[in-house]
């Protein structure tokens, strides 16, 4: 119970990240680098590993809980050769180039996480459905999304600048966390009751 509720911890703070760093990839390019502000794709790509990194360390600390303290490292290190090889593959084609490095990083992550959670699965009768642990936070972010954007649409347009995208990013995490109590997602007590 108590790793179900770690994993579903982590999905909610790092799903709303990952939807966030996707959708104001420019606009927070262009408030901390104003005269360098190229790389939104880069930024985009390199968000969605983020996910995967964040439930990968979660699911590594139980493994090492349970004194499985190999299978993380076994686990990032054939991620890693899946980087390296996809790094030497596509870094040389010209139309990707640098974006083939964090194609091959999230290839990295997946492969990571896929192995410990299965490994995981093995170990652990993990208390989460597909609606709880995926479709509900998914959701939750999705009207994050939608509503977050359109406030940072409508201030840009009336000259609020780079203060659009904190006011949104504000107006962002105070939409998500009354969603996710709208959708009862998040239930300390059924994870961690004896």
């Amino acid at each position: 119970k108590r790793t179900s509720f770690s994993l579903l911890t982590s999905m909610l703070i790092g799903l709303p990240c990952v939807a966030g760093m996707i959708i104001f990839a420019q606009p927070i390019l262009n408030l901390l680098y104003p005269n360098a502000s190229e790389g939104t794709l880069l930024l985009q790509l390199i968000a969605i590993s983020v996910i995967f990194s964040i439930l990968d360390q979660t699911i590594n600390g139980a493994l090492q809980g349970f004194g499985k303290i190999m299978i993380p490292a076994i686990a990032l290190g054939i991620g890693c050769l899946v980087k390296l090889v996809l790094n030497l593959i596509l870094l040389r084609i010209p139309v990707l180039n640098v974006y083939g490095a964090a194609i091959g990083s999230i290839a990295c992550h997946i492969v990571a996480f896929t192995i410990v959670f299965n490994v995981l699965k093995k170990y652990v009768k993990l208390n989460l459905s597909f609606k709880k642990f995926v479709l509900k936070p998914a959701l939750a972010t999705g009207i994050m999304g939608v509503c977050s954007y359109t406030i940072y649409l409508l201030l840009y347009r009336i000259n609020f600048g780079n203060k659009a995208t904190i006011i949104s990013i504000i107006f962002a995490v105070i939409v998500y966390l009354a969603s996710v109590v709208a959708l009862k997602i998040y239930n300390k007590e059924k994870y961690l009751e004896e």
